[in-house]
């Protein structure tokens, strides 16, 4: 019986998204994977975090219902919030299954083996391809002083059935400043602890100083510039001590120091493929040094990032079956923050324009000054666009505020198709809504917007 065209080895959105495309355009596909379908993002990070996140979200406005003329409070259950949360990973987890199944992708539960190009061992059994697509997805990464500790990680958060007494997050990157903002919004005592200068290392200073602010105000304690110089895990709790003689002490403490590729235990080295500090090392159509064995997701050390995964995956796809298309595109690359306010970005900064010599001009546009924001009583935040001085072309923006993360869309478009700011501007957009944000700071660049 021959073999399938393409053998995929990870079921997160790296490994099914392609999965499907691929049997959709005709090509015979099996997916391999070991654990449950969806990956890091649907079981353990994006989805469960982010349900979490609508909870608390609610629960800080209902804190400020008196100003919209509300009277009464909103209390947490915890436990039917965390049920919640799982019912809805499980819902999502079978939507997945049933996507796979209609376009017609053999799916595979057992862990899978690459032996060569095109060759394949899930579990017992050898599977023999054309093509093959890597996306073994990452693991959180536990840094020295927390190797041997039993020391929680994401995976376990997302797994507490009841809150924390009090939390100590090391790590004040994105996973870590998240956590603290729904753990804090829940009424739990929780400390950062960030090695480097600030919050969120990589991403703008006006947009962390926002979130820096915002978590001090709910309570949260932020130590930045300190690293930790030993923990001891116990039945009573946590205790953590720092370069500099603090001792913190907690009911839980979460490591959230980032995560890294999975590559152990694939026999991806043994099989030839080339492997960088970074991952696994690919092309700008995901090729890697084995002829037909392509590589998508957090393991090619890219983006950890869902959605840049299936673009990744896509793009494979597309080289394989000979469509084409361009490669994915850094700059055009979105990526949100889900804390209070929300964060979203695209494109590089303004330093990193200049820096390449490429003269830019930047327009902002503030939260206060819209209508639809006012009401809402969400005043905290802006857009800001930047585009070439040469041609007025968009080719970033930052928004800190309110649905950020869905604001951030119309700009992505608008860089991928090469749109000049001054098209935003005259775009006319529907009042009163957060979109006009978008329009206004486009506006900027024309000779100034109306309500900025």
């Amino acid at each position: 019986m021959p073999g399938p065209d393409l053998t995929v080895l990870g079921g997160g959105p790296a490994g099914y998204v392609p999965a499907m495309r691929a049997a959709r355009s005709g090509m015979s596909v099996v997916l391999v994977e070991e654990a449950q379908l969806g990956g890091t993002c649907l079981n353990r990070g994006c989805i469960p975090t982010k349900t979490l996140v609508a909870t608390a979200e609610l629960l800080r406005q209902s804190r400020a219902a008196a100003r919209l003329g509300l009277t009464g409070s909103l209390q947490l259950d915890y436990p039917a919030a965390a049920r919640r949360r799982d019912s809805v990973v499980a819902r999502l987890r079978k939507g997945v299954e049933a996507g796979l199944k209609q376009a017609g992708v053999e799916v595979v539960q057992a862990t899978g083996r690459l032996l060569g190009p095109g060759a394949v061992m899930a579990g017992d059994r050898e599977i023999r391809s054309r093509f093959v697509l890597l996306a073994p997805g990452s693991v959180p990464a536990m840094p020295g002083p927390f190797r041997s500790g039993g020391f929680e990680d994401s995976d376990d958060a997302l797994a507490w059935g009841t809150l924390p007494g009090s939390l100590l997050i090391v790590g004040g990157g994105v996973i870590g400043c998240e956590f603290a903002a729904i753990f804090s919004a829940f009424g739990v005592p929780v400390t950062i602890v960030e090695m480097l200068p600030s919050i969120l290392p990589g991403i703008d200073a006006d947009l962390s100083s926002l979130v820096h602010a915002s978590l001090t105000k709910s309570g949260v304690r932020v130590l930045t510039g300190v690293t930790a110089s030993s923990a001891e895990r116990s039945d009573s709790g946590c205790r953590l001590s720092l370069a500099d003689g603090q001792v913190l002490e907690a009911g839980h403490m979460l490591v959230a120091t980032g995560r890294r590729p999975r590559l152990d235990g694939m026999g991806l080295a043994e099989a030839g493929i080339a492997l960088g500090p970074s991952g696994i090392v690919v092309d700008e159509y995901l090729r890697t040094s084995l002829p037909g064995v392509y590589a998508a997701g957090d393991a090619t050390g890219k983006w950890q990032l869902a959605h840049a995964g299936s673009a990744q995956g896509i793009c494979a796809v597309r080289s394989m079956s000979g469509a084409g298309g361009a490669p994915v595109n850094p700059d055009a690359m979105p990526a949100c923050v889900f804390t209070f306010p929300e964060l979203a970005t695209v494109g590089p900064g303004e330093e990193e324009w200049r820096s390449r010599g490429i003269p830019v001009r930047a327009s902002q546009s503030r939260y206060i000054a819209n209508g639809r924001a006012v009401g809402m009583n969400e005043t905290e935040g802006f857009v800001k666009l930047i585009a070439r001085e040469s041609d007025g072309v968009l080719v970033a923006a930052r928004i800190a505020g309110r649905d950020a993360s869905s604001l951030i869309g119309e700009a992505v478009l608008a860089i991928s198709a090469g749109v000049a700011a001054s098209d935003l501007a005259s775009a006319i957009h529907p009042h009163p809504t957060l979109s006009e944000l978008v329009q206004e700071a486009a506006e900027g660049f024309e000779g100034g917007a109306i309500h900025a």
